[in-house]
Order: structure tokens, then C-alpha cells, then sequence
């Protein structure tokens, strides 16, 4: 028996070493691209922009290394399965949000266009000052958004103008809903039923969508992207197998280890010229896509065997191979293992970790 719980206990430890790696990385990773900074500064911006881009696309070939070929997942995407192979675009990406994995999500659904370092989030105003990285997401050209209450438009609007003033290739990832969506928490139903008084339609699965992001990005950005991607994501072993009711979604700990082994995405793509500018217009398109999702995911949640687990119509399993994910780990890797080595690496890396945070947490408090 004891040695039964030994066994439970270090499978339920087995995200431990991704998530030593993937954050344990951070000075490392704050050094180089401060190095290539100040690098770059008299090459012209265009440059800086590229090897930025490179770097993050590296760090996010890493985090697909984890959660794609060591999770072992299995992506199943539904819709307009071939536009995503297609050619390299810039997009506005507007997806359902119930768990920490649906932005990693948003990563492998861009890796066959190769945009994993085109990606741009917005992001909720408090990640700002995560360590290292909050400071950094800014420089990459992340968008941080606060609430409804204390929202300011105009430094949206500005971050967002850069993207196009600057030429950024770009995927633009936002969850209008704001916050995640958890089926067993009061507040998530009472916001449901905010949104069924709103739309006279009960949504089951998806939360009342705000406007504003996606608004502003139309407005600042829409003469740049080349299109609007819709995305419904439902992870499997979401649902009570006695009762049929949905359950929450894995957290990264527990995706990594494999508490949901499949995952299906449904992707529409919309050319921007096609979605409505208008304000009014555009809210009622945008109520009208979560309304659509949540058809998809009652269809997912149904209680009918035939129905469940997956969404109306035929799917292809995406396929992300290991050579493009194993460098990256390799790379990483090989950059922390070799200054940790020494006892002059492990002082720098820690005067970089404390330092760097304290830096940025500092710099992001004046970057309103």
C-alpha cells in the first residue's frame, strides 16, 4: 500500500519538472533578450522585432513541448480545418476561456502557419507584474487590459496602433469573457443568466462576451489583419459520467498530466472585411459567435452517447512534430543547465531572478 501512494504521489508530481523548466528558464531567457536589446538598438527596429519574435516563438515551442508531445494530447480541430494550413496571416483570435491551458491552445492552433512568435495576448491588468515575464509580455507587445470600472482606452488603443505603426506580424488572442468560465461556481451562473436576460437565450456554457476588446482592435487594427478567427475549445474528462453534467476544466498542472488526453477545438475564420464595424452590429455578431459556441458545447456536453465528447462534424487530428518542439528543450535547457553549473552562473542567474523582477515590477507600475 505504501508503495502503491509513493507511485500516486510522484505521477501527481510529474508536471513539477515542466514547470521547473518553463518558469526556472525566466532569467535566462530575460538575459538573452536584454542582450539582444541592447544589441539591436542601432539596427533598425524591423530587426529587433524579428529575433524578438524568434525568441518568443523558441520559448513557445518549449511550452509545446510539454504540453503537446510529452502530454501526449491529441488536438482535434473542427470547421475550417484548412485555412489554418494556408498562408501566414495576420488575425484578431477570439475564443471561449475556462482554464490556464486555453492560451496554450491558441499556440498550437498557430503552429502550422509557423505565427507561435506573432502572438500577442491580451492580458488581465493584474499579470503585469508576474515576475520577468510580466515586464516582458509589454515589450513583446501584449496588451494589458483592467476591468470595466477602471478601463482606459486610450493605452489600449496605443499599444494597439504600435502593432500596425510597427508592422508586427500578428495573431491577436483575446477571451472576451474576461474570466473563466467554471461550472461549479455560483458566480459563473449567475453571469449566464445575466447574458440570457441580455440575448432572451440561455447560454449554458459560455459567459456574457464584453465588446470592448475586440471593438478597439477592429478599430485600431482592422485595415491591418487579414481576418477574424473564432474558436470553441472543450477538453475531454469534462463530464460527470454519472450525472452528464459538465465539470471543470483542467488547470496546467493537470493537463500535464493527461487529465484530459484530448482536446477539440472548433475554428471558423471570418474576413475582417466581413465582421461589422459598427458598434451595435458588432455586439450583436459577437453575442451571435458565443451564442453559436454554446450550441457546439451543449452538443459536446450532451447526454446523448452518440453526441458527447466531441462537436458536430468531421474533424482532423493536428499533428506537431517532435523536431519542432524537441530543439527548443534542448536550447533551453542547455542555456540553464549551463549557468547553473557554475557558482558565478548561479549568482548571476539569481541577481537576474530577484533584481529583474523587482525591475520590472517597478517599471510596469509606471507604464499605466
Amino acid at each position: 500500500m505504501m508503495m502503491l501512494s509513493g507511485v500516486v504521489h510522484i505521477y501527481s508530481l510529474q508536471w513539477v519538472v515542466p514547470a521547473a523548466i518553463m518558469m526556472g528558464s525566466a532569467p535566462c531567457f530575460i538575459s538573452l533578450w536584454s542582450a539582444w536589446r541592447i544589441i539591436s538598438a542601432v539596427l533598425p527596429r524591423g530587426v529587433y522585432a524579428k529575433g524578438d519574435d524568434l525568441m518568443f516563438s523558441v520559448y513557445m515551442r518549449l511550452v509545446l513541448f510539454f504540453f503537446h508531445t510529452c502530454a501526449r494530447v491529441k488536438v482535434h480541430v473542427y470547421g475550417d480545418i484548412d485555412a489554418l494550413y494556408r498562408k501566414k496571416e495576420n488575425a484578431v483570435y477570439i475564443s471561449n476561456h475556462q482554464c490556464t491551458v486555453d492560451w496554450v491552445i491558441a499556440v498550437m492552433l498557430a503552429s502550422p502557419q509557423g505565427s507561435m512568435g506573432s502572438i500577442r495576448f491580451v492580458l488581465k491588468d493584474g499579470l503585469r507584474f508576474f515576475p520577468l515575464y510580466g515586464f516582458y509580455f509589454k515589450q513583446h507587445s501584449c496588451i494589458y487590459v483592467k476591468r470595466s470600472g477602471k478601463f482606459k482606452p486610450e493605452n489600449a488603443q496605443r499599444d494597439l496602433a504600435k502593432l500596425k505603426t510597427n508592422q508586427l506580424p500578428t495573431w491577436l488572442v483575446i477571451f472576451p469573457e474576461g474570466t473563466r468560465f467554471k461550472p461549479d461556481l455560483q458566480e459563473s451562473k449567475e453571469k449566464i443568466n445575466i447574458s440570457a436576460v441580455e440575448q432572451a437565450s440561455k447560454f449554458d456554457h459560455v459567459l456574457i462576451p464584453r465588446l470592448k476588446a475586440l471593438q478597439l482592435s477592429l478599430q485600431e487594427i482592422g485595415d491591418y489583419v487579414d481576418a477574424v478567427y473564432d474558436v470553441t475549445i472543450a477538453y475531454s474528462n469534462t463530464q460527470d459520467a454519472k450525472t452528464g453534467t459538465r465539470t471543470s476544466a483542467p488547470g496546467m498542472p493537470e493537463f500535464l498530466q493527461r487529465s484530459s488526453p484530448e482536446v477539440h477545438v472548433h475554428f471558423k475564420k471570418f474576413l475582417v472585411s466581413d465582421v461589422p464595424k459598427e458598434e451595435s452590429k458588432l455586439k450583436e455578431w459577437l453575442f451571435e459567435r458565443f451564442r453559436h459556441k454554446d450550441i457546439l458545447l451543449s452538443h459536446f456536453y450532451s447526454k446523448n452517447p452518440e453526441e458527447q465528447g466531441k462537436f458536430p462534424g468531421n474533424s482532423q487530428v493536428m499533428q506537431i512534430k517532435k523536431r519542432s518542439t524537441l530543439p527548443a528543450l534542448i536550447f533551453v535547457g542547455s542555456c540553464l543547465a549551463g549557468v547553473l553549473a557554475t557558482s558565478e552562473g548561479r549568482s548571476l542567474y539569481w541577481k537576474v531572478a530577484l533584481f529583474g523582477t523587482v525591475g520590472g515590477c517597478v517599471w510596469m507600475s509606471f507604464i499605466s
